[in-house]
C-alpha cells in the first residue's frame, strides 16, 4: 500500500482547496515526489482531519472528521542540556498525545531550550509522522514549580507507585530538585528502580498517564 503523506494546513480553511505554504509544497512535490491527484491526509492541527487530493500548491478537501484530543495531560519538564534530546523529547510527547509541554525553571538545571519556532517545528513534524489531528501546545518561558496550576505529580525516587489522578507531571533535571524546591503538599511519582534520563522519565510519565 501507497504512503499517504499527512500535513498540518493552517487556518483559516475556506473553500474547496487549501493553500499550502511554498516548505510544505516543496517538500510534497520535491522531496516526496507526489503530483496533483494524488492522495494526501490533513490536519489543522485543532482536532479537525480530512483526506483530498493534492492540488495546485494546495490540498483539494474530501471527507472531513473532527476527533477528540486524546490527553488533556501537561508535562512540564526541566530542559534536557542538549537540543537533540530537547527534540526528541517534545517529538516523542507530540506523537504520544500530550495536550501541553511547560518548559521548567530549576535551580539544577541547565534552563535552556530552543527557539520557540525550532521547538514548534518539532511538533509540526511529530504531528504529520504519527498522522496526528492535534498540536502539542509548548511555553515560549521557563515556568517555576511552585508556578504551575492544578492537580500536579511530581515524578522522584521513593514517591508513590500509583499517583491517583493528576493533570500536570513533572519531571526535574538530572542532578535532582535542590532542597526546599518542591512544595511539601505536592504528590510524589516513582516511576521505577532505575535513575532515567529527563526525557525517558517524561515519555514514561506521559505514556502511562494516556494510556495506563
Amino acid at each position: 500500500m501507497k504512503h499517504i503523506p499527512h500535513t498540518v494546513v493552517a487556518l483559516p480553511w475556506d473553500g474547496d482547496s487549501l493553500p499550502l505554504s511554498i516548505v510544505q509544497w516543496r517538500h510534497l512535490t520535491k522531496v516526496l515526489r507526489m503530483k496533483r491527484g494524488d492522495a494526501v491526509t490533513y490536519t489543522d492541527g485543532l482536532g479537525r482531519i480530512g483526506s483530498g487530493v493534492l492540488g495546485s500548491q494546495s490540498v483539494e478537501r474530501g471527507e472531513e472528521q473532527t476527533v477528540e484530543r486524546p490527553s488533556a495531560l501537561t508535562v512540564a519538564v526541566s530542559p534536557p542540556a542538549s537540543k537533540d534530546r530537547q527534540r526528541f523529547l517534545v517529538e516523542k510527547l507530540a506523537e504520544l498525545g500530550v495536550a501541553r509541554l511547560v518548559w521548567l525553571k530549576t535551580a539544577q538545571g541547565k534552563n535552556r531550550v530552543a527557539s520557540p519556532s525550532k521547538v514548534f517545528s518539532w511538533v509540526l513534524a511529530a504531528v504529520e509522522q504519527s498522522r496526528g489531528a492535534w498540536l502539542m501546545e509548548t511555553s515560549a518561558d521557563l515556568a517555576a514549580i511552585d508556578e504551575l496550576s492544578g492537580s500536579v505529580v511530581v515524578c522522584r525516587p521513593g514517591g508513590r507507585k500509583d499517583p491517583g489522578r493528576f493533570d500536570i507531571v513533572v519531571i526535574g533535571p538530572e542532578g535532582g530538585f535542590a532542597e526546599c524546591e518542591v512544595p511539601d503538599h505536592l504528590s510524589s511519582w516513582d516511576l521505577g528502580p532505575t535513575i532515567l534520563r529527563v526525557e525517558t522519565a517524561a515519555i514514561v510519565a506521559a505514556s502511562r498517564a494516556i494510556f495506563g
